[in-house]
């Protein structure tokens, strides 16, 4: 494992924390605003698959483990598990490793592409998860148009928007990394 990749690891989940947490410091509005599909998306594109997966991962298990990080009450604990948004934050882990296999450094056109099914898998994990929690443990009737009337057309435009600012912050911070790494061998 590399120390500064790890090092980057915990600075992008600890950010991911405080994004998580802010919600409750805003006031709320009819559709909560997050910027943590941007803490995912980002985390894909600086540190690729394999360390952007493990950032969502210490979120995540943070979070069960009862660290107050996640934006919905209870915050965090165990519970969350039966939560039917809970999927979302699964989803949190596989579209980071998404975004991060088919990003390549550099390249703008693949940070849009990367981040866009970044977002496809984020949204079929967490849809995925809402229309079983809610069908096969909460036993309320359950269709597929209420599960996308739910838990997909309030959210897709500005998540669509957070994705573009993902790709082209991410695509910055990674070009101006390469340079500074150039510089540095100079």
């Amino acid at each position: 494992m590399n120390v500064q990749k790890l090092s980057r690891t915990a600075a992008i989940a600890a950010l991911t924390c405080l994004a998580g947490m802010m919600l409750r410091w805003v006031s709320p509005a009819l559709v909560p605003f997050s910027i943590l599909p941007i803490m995912v998306l980002l985390a894909g594109i600086v540190l690729g698959a394999e360390y952007g997966a493990l950032a969502m991962t210490v979120y995540v298990t943070l979070g069960l483990f009862g660290l107050p990080v996640f934006s919905a009450a209870p915050f965090g604990g165990i519970a969350y598990l039966a939560k039917p948004t809970f999927g979302f934050l699964l989803g949190y882990i596989g579209a980071a490793y998404a975004v991060g296999k088919i990003y390549r450094p550099q390249k703008i056109v693949t940070a849009i592409l990367a981040v866009l099914c970044g977002l496809a898998v984020l949204y079929g994990f967490g849809l995925s998860y809402l229309y079983i929690i809610m069908r096969w443990v909460l036993h309320k009737p359950t269709s597929l148009a209420l599960v996308l009337t739910v838990g997909f057309f309030p959210f897709i435009i500005s998540d669509l928007i957070k994705a573009i600012i993902a790709a082209v912050v991410g695509n910055q911070v990674v070009r101006s990394r390469a340079k500074a790494d150039d510089d540095f061998y100079k």
